[in-house]
């Protein structure tokens, strides 16, 4: 087929020129274990930044050995050969050709055994890059790797046999009842009213599948996502087919977080998630709604143009319209269907984002992450498309390549993605929003360190607002931009005050002023920000509302449709605290507006509360038009390189649970926090782990510190100057720690000057139990107390945590009990500081 030639990129140009999307070519790669094929790896058709992938993780026993399958798809392979790097990128270990190849042509797949040479540390984890010819394209298939230099390879026969078997005893209720019902902690908290969410808390009838007719299931693709001596995380993927009046199919994603003993295995969580394809069957339409079935409304996306004639929906990595006026629904974009429903095209890893359907029901979209197959297949990015409904047609826009993981463009794209105008895309990238010109191909940077700001923006995604929250002088103003003009504006309070960004009630934003002289630490020594005003201002810089109280200050808001619930204090001369009092709120007049037509559940006798999309008119399905659009050709490349190499001056952390990335921060305290309450895993801009829940000693203790501390008074020193200087002479550094703090030094700075090369981590609020981590690897912890004085923690066990309390006096080293101890922390504000050597 020829392709057209376009001499401008206007966008939105229609074409009669357009064509299927291209079949997946690459092959697949999964790694082996006890012969059968692991988490199956997708290729790059690019270099890829291996310091920004996370991926799964394979342990290889004492002689180092590998074997991997490649299913290769009717495609051409040769010339393999195998990477080890350190996981920050920074050394090449070894690069080493592949000899024991051999091929199945019966199977289509060719097997690679390879050994890794003895130069990579036992215990730590390495990034391993398989490299292949295909059909005269480099491709690369990356995983982790750790070497545990033993045979037991941190159990992990023993666990994989676990997860696989609890799920398939999952399909068998009479097998079930004996072997995995002890395992679970079914409660009150376990919602038991859908299938599309399943925990360890949940009824055993619902994990095991309760009154559905599971007619059959797919094997199980195990990915190890997280994997340690005695813990391991795994996610299993694999799909039912569910009986009925008509059979339909759904992904399931099971995941289990496990401890190993020699004793027994102990299930620590267990979460199950399941999700029906929607296929825009005939059937799948009924009077008045579409019938989504069992499906967790969380994971769809849905926006409707404001006329509600038309409306567009995400589900399943699958994007489709529907016209009211007309009854045509459209498969707008998605990587698999039913001609193309091999792994390489269902597997999700890639999110697709609405950012605008107009009245004629032309939506423009973004789709981040791995592409699958088409024009990009095997590179990670975020395209921007437009879907012409008169035409039914699909037009990329541009390309934004990213050397990046598709987990990490994913969050990316799940902060901002959104549309300023016809020709102007915004999205995050590094720490910076960027502006993408779409028709001119170009990007530029327009708000520097856009992730240490706590940004807001309204629903209609016209414009944002952001302030930055890392200092006191950040509270001085609040800059926002509209998207469409990139026009910035500054609200600022009067002098001597200061202003707190607190969102957006549908378009008008919603801010706080503070006096200066109003602002007191709380009992935990934490500044209290009390406004005495709350306001709501139009786009046009009208206020709308100035709510205030005599005697009575906001402290927290929560805005919700047309109300903001405020939470609010009053001061206390006595005690020199504010203390709660009672709530208020503030009511919009306008009137909430709602969809004319509404996502939502509805509950059903075969297959409980399910998902469906209600519609403003009934429909005949009988009459339902089914559109398939094309892609529109077009010559040239409209790829948009960025640079996103530019040093940052803060340290950009993230967190994974499962197989994604959930958040993305400057802020060591949030990301921790949001780590220890899904028991994930941080990692920073290095690749270096930062914190991961369990695999704890039993017992641990800075010996060397008890050592140097015991026995000897301090209580007559400044506590904070004597733990800072014990923790830099654990380290062998001896600096003034006294003069410094006279000189106006905080702690966090003091550490930061006098230990090079190392992360620095604030960790305000967060759990005590998660410094477990740190003093399981023998680095001390410093805890702040609401009175000034400081103490370090330097060990623990299972019943005590082992306290350094400069003013103890010689009785100084003791073991304070681990509930006393977590109440002390809490009730002085959880003030934690650390660090991590890289």
């Amino acid at each position: 087929m020829s392709i057209i030639i376009i001499s401008r990129f206007n966008n939105h140009q229609s074409s009669d020129m357009t064509a299927k999307m291209s079949e997946a070519t690459l092959p697949t790669l999964s790694l082996l274990e006890d012969g059968k094929a692991l988490a199956t790896l997708y290729g790059y058709t690019q270099e890829m930044d291996v310091t920004h992938i996370h991926g799964t993780v394979f342990p290889t026993g004492a002689e180092r050995e590998i074997s991997a399958i490649m299913n290769l798809y009717g495609q051409e392979a040769d010339n393999f050969k195998f990477e080890v790097r350190t996981l920050d990128g920074s050394s090449l270990v070894e690069s080493t050709q592949i000899t024991d190849v051999s091929a199945k042509s019966a199977d289509d797949t060719v097997t690679l055994n390879f050994q890794i040479k003895d130069l990579i540390d036992a215990n730590k984890e390495y990034a391993l890059i398989i490299i292949a010819d295909v059909d005269g394209r480099s491709v690369r298939y990356i995983s982790r790797i750790v070497w545990t230099a033993d045979e037991e390879r941190y159990y992990f026969d023993e666990k994989l046999d676990f997860v696989r078997g609890f799920s398939q005893t999952t399909f068998d209720k009479e097998k079930a009842a004996q072997q995995i019902k002890t395992y679970l902690e079914s409660n009150s908290s376990g919602d038991n009213s859908s299938y599309a969410k399943v925990n360890i808390n949940s009824s055993f009838n619902q994990v095991t599948w309760g009154d559905l007719e599971i007619k059959s299931h797919t094997e199980p693709e195990v990915l190890t996502v997280d994997l340690h001596e005695q813990t391991g995380s795994f996610l299993l993927k694999y799909q039912v087919t569910v009986g009925g009046d008509k059979d339909f199919t759904c992904n399931v994603e099971e995941y289990f977080r496990i401890r190993y003993t020699k004793d027994r295995i102990y299930l620590l969580n267990y979460e199950r998630t399941m999700n029906n394809i929607f296929m825009g069957d005939k059937s799948e339409f009924d009077s008045g709604a579409i019938d989504l079935k069992i499906a967790d409304t969380d994971n769809i996306e849905f926006t409707e143009n404001e006329g509600g004639s038309a409306f567009a929906f995400v589900s399943q990595g699958r994007l489709f319209s529907y016209n009211v006026t007309n009854n045509k629904l459209a498969y707008i974009f998605g990587f698999y269907d039913e001609a193309s429903d091999d792994p390489r095209c269902t597997h999700t890893d890639n999110s697709i984002k609405i950012l605008n359907i107009d009245e004629a029901g032309n939506v423009d979209f973004s789709v981040a992450g791995y592409m699958n197959r088409g024009i990009h297949e095997g590179k990670v990015g975020i395209a921007v498309y437009y879907y012409n409904a008169s035409t039914n047609t699909v037009e990329e826009q541009v390309f934004i390549p990213s050397s990046q993981s598709e987990e990490i463009i994913m969050a990316y794209a799940s902060k901002i993605a959104t549309l300023g105008n016809s020709s102007q895309f915004y999205m995050i990238l590094g720490s910076d929003l960027l502006a993408v010109d779409l028709e001119g191909r170009t990007y530029e940077p327009i708000i520097d360190n856009m992730l240490g700001c706590k940004y807001e923006m309204p629903e209609s995604g016209e414009m944002i607002a952001w302030q930055d929250v890392t200092s006191r002088d950040g509270l001085k103003s609040i800059s926002v931009m509209n998207f469409a003009t990139q026009a910035v504006t500054s609200v600022e309070p009067e002098s001597g005050e200061y202003i707190i960004l607190l969102g957006y009630m549908d378009e008008d934003l919603v801010y706080g002023l503070v006096r200066e002289e109003d602002i007191h630490n709380d009992q935990m020594g934490n500044p209290v920000y009390a406004m005495y005003s709350i306001r709501i201002q139009d786009k046009e810089g009208r206020i709308l509302e100035n709510y205030k109280s005599d005697g009575n200050y906001t402290v927290g808001t929560l805005i919700k449709d047309n109300q903001i619930i405020l939470s609010r204090v009053k001061w206390n001369e006595s005690t020199g605290f504010y203390e709660d009092t009672t709530q208020d709120q503030i009511m919009s007049t306008l009137e909430v507006e709602e969809g004319s037509n509404t996502l939502s559940y509805v509950n059903t006798d075969a297959y409980k509360y399910t998902a469906q999309i209600s519609l403003k008119n009934s429909i005949t399905a009988s009459s339902l038009k089914v559109l398939t659009p094309s892609l529109t050709l077009y010559e040239g490349s409209r790829e948009v390189a960025v640079d996103n190499s530019e040093e940052t001056d803060n340290n950009i952390f993230f967190v994974y649970y499962k197989d994604k990335v959930i958040n993305i921060t400057v802020n060591s305290a949030d990301a921790l926090t949001d780590a220890y309450t899904c028991k994930g895993v941080v990692m920073d801009d290095s690749n270096d782990y930062v914190w991961y829940s369990g695999n704890l000693l039993t017992s641990n203790q800075i010996m060397s510190i008890t050592n140097n501390v015991e026995k000897t008074d301090y209580s007559s020193e400044n506590s904070t100057e004597v733990c800072l200087r014990a923790m830099l002479e654990f380290e062998g550094i001896n600096v003034d720690v006294g003069k410094m703090l006279e000189e106006g030094y905080t702690a966090e700075e003091i550490l930061k000057q006098s230990l090079p090369g190392a992360t620095i981590l604030e960790y305000d609020g967060c759990d005590m139990n998660a410094m477990l981590y740190y003093l399981n690897q023998d680095i001390p912890v410093m805890v702040r107390l609401s009175d000034g004085s400081s103490m370090l923690l330097i060990g623990f066990n299972t019943q005590n945590i082992v306290l350094f309390n400069p003013k103890k006096g010689t009785t100084n080293v003791y073991k304070n009990g681990m509930n006393d101890s977590y109440s002390l922390f809490e009730e002085n504000g959880n003030h934690f500081l650390t660090y991590l050597y890289k």
